[in-house]
This record gives structure tokens, C-alpha cells and sequence, in this order.
């Protein structure tokens, strides 16, 4: 039974290990060829948080080929993190406009942080667990 869960865990692990990993290499293919664009804070929106408070979402516009576009990250907060009128530098895929993120740590490797962290104890922990089977440690 102990072995099927280890096995069980090693293949859950692994594949947010790649998973994570893909994410990864995104996040710095973004950062490398990405084109930066310098966006305003127009909006906070308020929504409903899960616990009944209000959280905010701001709402940016920025502009590229003179197209005036809007971006609201999927991000609340409250307080608002961000001033109507404070300037955000955000990074976008040339080739995809879609692929736009807030230029910060958090905003370019969030995905990839949060796979690895739930990924490496998994697998560390089922190929601990079958080395200690094996003997080997």
C-alpha cells in the first residue's frame, strides 16, 4: 500500500515538475524576447472577496501601434495595490498579444514558483522513500 502511494505521488510530482518547468521556460523566453510597454492605472474595480470583504482588481491601459488596450491582472487586493494614475511597466509577446504580465517577480514567475514548490517535495520525498526501499540510503 505504502508503495502505491509513493508511486502514485512520484507520477502526480513529476508532472507538475514539468509542468512547472515548461512554465518556467515561458516565463524566461517572455522575459527575453518580450516587448515592454509602460501602462496606467485608470481603475481600481471592486469585487465580492470569498470572506464577504472588498478586494480590488486594477484596471490598466496602455498603448501599442497606437491602440489604446486595457489589462486587469487576475490579482486582489485590499488595499488596492496600485494608485489610479501610477505608471506599471508591464512585459507582452510580440507575437501574442494576450501573453501580457505585470513586469515584476511575482508577476512573471507566480505559475512556475508555485508548481516547483508543490512538485520538488513530492518527488523527493517518493524517490527518498524508494532509495530507503532499495537500500541504497
Amino acid at each position: 500500500m505504502a508503495t502505491t502511494i509513493h508511486m502514485i505521488l512520484l507520477f502526480i510530482g513529476l508532472a507538475l515538475l514539468m509542468l512547472g518547468i515548461v512554465s518556467f521556460s515561458r516565463a524566461r523566453r517572455l522575459m527575453s524576447n518580450g516587448s515592454l510597454v509602460l501602462a496606467t492605472v485608470v481603475e481600481n474595480i471592486p469585487s465580492r472577496g470569498s470572506e464577504g470583504g472588498v478586494m480590488y482588481t486594477p484596471l490598466m491601459e496602455y498603448s501599442i501601434d497606437g491602440s489604446v488596450r486595457s489589462f486587469s491582472p487576475s490579482a486582489m487586493a485590499n488595499p488596492p495595490a496600485y494608485a489610479v494614475g501610477e505608471k506599471i511597466n508591464l512585459i507582452y509577446d510580440p507575437n501574442n498579444n494576450n501573453d501580457i504580465r505585470i513586469r515584476s517577480y511575482w508577476g512573471v514567475y507566480l505559475a512556475s514558483n508555485i508548481l516547483l514548490a508543490i512538485a520538488l517535495p513530492m518527488v523527493l520525498i517518493s524517490i527518498g522513500y524508494f532509495l530507503f526501499k532499495a537500500g541504497i540510503i
